[in-house]
C-alpha cells in the first residue's frame, strides 16, 4: 500500500506492509519513503495560485512515484493534498491535469479529514486512559484535538502553519480564533495532560534536544532548544544542525507554535511519536481493505 502526502512544504511518498495480513490491528514494515521539498505554499500563501514551474515539478514528482509504486508492485494507493491545494485557486484543475498524465486520483482533503487520519494513527499510540492534546503542524496549518480515554473530545483546524508564518500570511484574526478556541477548552485539572506533537519539525526538535521518539520533552528544553535554533543563521543549520534546507528555514516556526499553544493551555510535556499524514493514510487504506 502506498500513501502519497502533498504538503505545503513537502511531497511524500510512504508505502508500507501490514506484518499481519489476517489482523485490523496490525504494525505496517515500511517499504520506500520519500521526500520531495517541492514547497508549494511558496506561490499559493503570495498568489493564491500553484505557479506554472511548480505545477510541472508536482507532475514530474508524481510520475516518479507513480513508477516506484509500480517497481514495489503497489495494490493500493491514497493521495491528498492539504492546506497549499485547499488554498490554491487552480488547485482542482492541476489535480484533473496529474491524474491525465499520471493515472494518480488526489483528494483535496479538509483540515478536519486531515487531522481526523492522523489522529486515527496516533490514538493507537496513546494510552487509553489518558488525556492528551493532539497538536499537528504543517506548511500551511495546524490542526488540534483534545483527546480523553482513546475518544477525540473537540478538535479544529487552523490557517496557521510554518511556511504561512514564514511568508506573513497568517492574519491576526486567525491567531484570535486559535487562541479562544484554545481558551474554550475544558482539561482535567485531576490529571497531568501531555501534549502530542505530529509533523516533521516536531520530531526533529525533539531530536536535537536530545530525545527519543518515545520519550517526554519538558517545557523549558522545548523552548530553549528554539531560541537556540533562532540564534543560528540559515548556513550553520544547515551545516551545524545538518538539517535540510527547507526545514532550516521553518523549524522555529513550528517551535514558536508549539510555544505559544503549550503556554496558553498551562501544558508542560510534550511527545512526538514520528507520525503523520502519510501514517494515517495507510491505515485508512488497510481498514478499507480489511
Amino acid at each position: 500500500m502506498a500513501a502519497i502526502d502533498i504538503g505545503s512544504n513537502a511531497v511524500r511518498l510512504y508505502i508500507a506492509r501490514p506484518l499481519h495480513e489476517d489482523q485490523l490491528h496490525t504494525e505496517f514494515k515500511p517499504v520506500e519513503f520519500t521526500r520531495l521539498p517541492l514547497r508549494l505554499g511558496d506561490d499559493v500563501f503570495k498568489s493564491k495560485e500553484i505557479s506554472k514551474k511548480k505545477a510541472e515539478l508536482l507532475t514530474k514528482a508524481m510520475q516518479a512515484f507513480a513508477l516506484l509504486m509500480e517497481i514495489y508492485n503497489v495494490d493500493e494507493v491514497r493521495a491528498c493534498a492539504t492546506s497549499a491545494m485547499r488554498d490554491a485557486i487552480n488547485g482542482r484543475k492541476l489535480v484533473r491535469d496529474i491524474r491525465k498524465a499520471t493515472g494518480i486520483k488526489i483528494e483535496i482533503v479538509s483540515g478536519k479529514e486531515e487531522s481526523r487520519l492522523i489522529q486515527n494513527t496516533v490514538m493507537d499510540w496513546l494510552p487509553a486512559k489518558l488525556s492528551f492534546l493532539h497538536v499537528d503542524v504543517g506548511g500551511g496549518s495546524t490542526e488540534i484535538a483534545h483527546i480523553r480515554n482513546a475518544r477525540i473530545k473537540k478538535y479544529e483546524s487552523f490557517n496557521i502553519g510554518t511556511v504561512r508564518l514564514r511568508e506573513g500570511k497568517v492574519s491576526q484574526l486567525e491567531k484570535q480564533r486559535m487562541l479562544t478556541w484554545l481558551e474554550s477548552l475544558v482539561l482535567p485539572i485531576d490529571e497531568p495532560v501531555k501534549v502530542v506533537g505530529t509533523g516533521g519539525n516536531i520530531s526533529k526538535l525533539l531530536e536535537l534536544s536530545g530525545c527519543k521518539p518515545s520519550e517526554t520533552l519538558n517545557f523549558r528544553h522545548l523552548e530553549a532548544t528554539t531560541r537556540y535554533i533562532e540564534s543560528l543563521d540559515l548556513h550553520d543549520r544547515i551545516y551545524e544542525l545538518k538539517l535540510n534546507p527547507d526545514r532550516a528555514e521553518v523549524i522555529t516556526y513550528a517551535g514558536n507554535i508549539f510555544i505559544e499553544i503549550m503556554q496558553k493551555c498551562n501544558l508542560h510535556e510534550i511527545i512526538a511519536p514520528n507520525l503523520g499524514l502519510k501514517d494515517g493514510i495507510i491505515k485508512s487504506l488497510w481498514e478499507k481493505h480489511f
